[in-house]
Order: C-alpha cells, then structure tokens, then sequence
C-alpha cells in the first residue's frame, strides 16, 4: 500500500492527476505556498533570452516570444518565463541559460500511430464502454540534460478523458511508459453496485448519506489496480476498482483539530478502531498512535512504516482517514 501511494506521490505528471488521488504527502501543500511566496522576478541576460526564445521558436514550429520582464525564480534556483501568448513556457538555469523543459501545445502528430494505439488500448483496458478520440492538439512538455533532449512527456485528452506518455530519447536506458490515465464519468454511468459500496464506505467513516455527482477512474504507472474517485458534495471517497476496498475518505467541510490536546491518541484508537476494521479490514489494536505536529493528525504505525492516517474534529468525528500515508487534499 504504502509503496504504491510512494510511486504516486514521485510522479510529475499534470497538475490534473495530483488533483485526482491527491498524491502528494502532507507538507507538500505548505512548500506549495512556500514556492508562490519564494517566486522573485529575475532579469535576464540578452545572449541567454536570444537563446531561450529561439528554442521555444523551434519547439513551437513558428516564432515564439517571451513575456522577459515577468521571468521569476522558483526554490532551487531554475527560472520560468511564459510566452506573451500564454502557449509555451520554458524553464532554465539562469547562471548558464541551460533550459530543463519546454511546454506547449503540438499536433497529435507529434504521437507515432502505434503510441496512439497503445493509448487507446490501455483506456479501453480501463473501460470499455466509452469511444475515446484523441484532441487534434497534445499537451508536450520536452526535457533536457546537458543541452540535449532527454525525454518528453505527452499528454493527450478527448472528451471525458486524459492519458499521458513518457518517452525516453534514444540509447537510453530508461524505458518508455503510460504514466497515468483518467476516465471521467456521470452519475448515471456508474455500476449500481460500486454506488452501494461507496455509500456503505461513507456511512462507515463519515456516518453520513453519500450522494455521488461525479466520478473519476484512475490508472498511475506502477499501480496494478486502478481507483474509482467519487465525490458528492462535500465528501471525496476513492476505492479500487476490482477490489471495491477503500483507499481513502475525506469531507472537507469537517475542521480538524489542531492539537493532540483535545483529543488523546488512547481516544482516538477507541473512536477509530471499528471504523478501520469495517472500511479497511484492519485491525489496529497492536498499531503505535503518533501525533503529526506538521499536518495536525495521527499515525497508526508498525514498524515505521504508517498503516493508517486519520484526523478528527472536534466532536470526534472522522475528517479523514487513508489507508497509509496522508495525501494532499483538496482545498
């Protein structure tokens, strides 16, 4: 479990995938806001600008200009500037104008037909009921190393979908693969009997009636299984798709306390340990209860490796609870 929530939480793929499992530790949410406050315009130099806008020139397949005075510095030192028309973006060192990415939008062209194919086969995989039809425009983000492309990731959307691709450069080792793939659904697309299972999981956790709006069904390289992400109001619940079991539930009306003063972690195993057992078949009485400062909840621990994370209000009702590791959560 905690393996494959580590795999999600090391990708870098599209800012709509984090949103979908929320798969960034807790604290990430704060170096987030961290890097937003550090960010500091930065001037660059002539021969370096010349450099950079020829590069996106080429990868644009057209003339491309840079929005220069609006360059800011993020955390580690690399710089980002955007195009004045909004399309590309470039990111560099700006001691020696070495670029790391390029991003912009190309023609699905760009994509061999057997990646494309490969595409398609692993949505219909996912699901088979849906037609998938690529947008004649891909989402291109073109990495370098040393000045020469290294990799390039792809993302490809249609209607009610979105997959991506990583592509190596060849004579590399590394090997190309399917990042991540999200299916979009309404209600009335759902299997009655995952409608069931989601409203029997949120009764559980929440003791609350769950009325499904909207669902996602998640595919990230490395995991086996692929994850249903429904939500209804105010309530997120995410199960595997052919298990059915729970992965993670969260309201985000609920506030959750702040200290351990409130609530004790003798208390908290009490209020937690039945509800564990029904939604995650798991017995938590041998597990050490931790109190996170950093991100205001508690840990079920054994051995250091975290089996469970919950955070409660202050009338003891569940806020959250993961099946391992804390993700980020919607705001």
């Amino acid at each position: 479990m905690n393996v494959k929530k580590a795999i999600l939480a090391t990708m870098i793929v599209s800012s709509m995938f984090v949103t979908l499992a929320g798969p960034i530790p807790a604290g990430a949410e704060a170096a987030q806001e961290q890097k937003q406050t550090d960010n500091k315009k930065v001037q660059i130099d002539k021969k370096i600008a010349a450099k950079l806008e020829k590069a996106v020139s080429e990868f644009a397949g057209k003339e491309i200009k840079l929005k220069l005075q609006d360059a800011f510095k993020h955390p580690h030192g690399i710089v980002a500037v955007e195009s004045v028309d909004g399309d590309y973006s470039i990111d560099f060192k700006p001691e020696t104008g070495d670029i790391i990415n390029i991003t912009g939008n190309q023609s699905i062209n760009k994509v061999s037909k057997k990646d494309q194919d490969d595409l398609l086969n692993k949505l219909k995989a996912m699901y088979g009921k849906k037609t998938y039809t690529f947008h004649k425009e891909v989402q291109v983000t073109q990495s370098y190393e040393n000045n020469k492309e290294s990799r390039t990731f792809y993302l490809l959307k249609g209607k009610d979908f979105t997959i991506s691709l990583m592509k190596y450069a060849p004579g590399t080792k590394d090997k190309n693969y399917i990042g991540a793939a999200v299916i979009e659904f309404d209600k009335n697309e759902l299997d009655p009997k995952l409608l069931k299972t989601a409203a029997e999981a949120v009764k559980t956790a929440l003791d609350q009636d769950f009325d499904v709006t909207k669902a996602k069904l998640g595919y990230y390289q490395g995991m086996k299984e692929t994850m249903w992400e429904l939500k209804g109001g105010n309530v997120t619940l995410a199960v595997e798709a052919k298990t059915g079991n729970t992965e993670y539930v969260y309201d985000i009306s609920r506030k959750r306390v702040m200290t351990n003063k409130e609530i004790t972690e003798k208390e908290v195993k009490e209020i937690v340990a039945p509800i564990a057992k029904k939604l995650f078949q798991m017995d938590i009485q041998g597990l050490e209860v931790q109190w996170d400062n950093s991100a205001k909840d508690f840990c079920f621990v054994q051995n250091k490796d975290t089996k469970m994370t919950v955070a409660l209000d202050a009338d003891k009702n569940v806020v959250y609870m993961f099946s391992g590791i804390r993700m980020l959560l919607e705001n």
